[in-house]
């Protein structure tokens, strides 16, 4: 049986991955090259799990990303910087405030979402839809989290082409300091 979820979940996966627009990825990996800083938030559950990871990932890289929820206190917001928002429907209140207080302070920031034409959508610089289904026992929300994982490390492995680490100074910059 736990084979089968497997499966079902890796082909749901697939399926998904192969339509998303990536020309639009390829820009919001842009943005963060581009940025001075990377802010991520994101709505409770596997999205912001995705996104912490993304951070810590971001981070290995020597990008300057915070998570805006983490505590000490992040770095103020400025032009810029880009924020990225990750959001199942698109409409969760934190995400919401957040991007009303960025578009106040002139910040672009890019959407990951499974639903359009959402309110976060409607500012978003960039938005990258997973146009998500339900597959054999997985809810359509639970494919969208594991193609979002997917594609976060994707973003990852593009940077690191792009900023000419190798594999070796990843390692490097794991934490280890507990």
């Amino acid at each position: 049986m736990l084979r089968e979820y497997c499966e079902s979940a890796i082909k749901g996966t697939e399926e998904l991955l192969a339509k998303i627009d990536y020309k639009k990825v390829e820009t919001v990996a842009e943005h963060i090259l581009n940025a001075d800083n990377v802010f991520v938030v994101a709505d409770v559950g596997r999205p912001g799990l995705a996104l912490m990871n993304f951070t810590e990932r971001l981070r290995q890289l020597r990008i300057r990303a915070y998570r805006l929820e983490e505590s000490p206190p992040t770095p103020s917001v400025h032009k810029g910087d880009i924020v990225l928002i990750g959001s199942v429907d698109g409409e969760d209140a934190t995400s919401i405030t957040f991007m009303r207080s960025a578009k106040t302070l002139n910040i672009d920031y890019d959407l990951f979402t499974m639903t359009k034409g959402s309110t976060l959508e409607k500012d978003a610089t960039e938005t990258i839809i997973f146009d998500a289904e339900p597959k054999d026992e997985l809810i359509a929300e639970e494919v969208f989290e594991l193609a979002f994982y997917v594609l976060l490390d994707a973003i990852v492995l593009y940077l690191q082409e792009k900023l000419g680490a190798s594999k070796e100074h990843m390692q490097k910059e794991l934490p280890n300091l507990f």
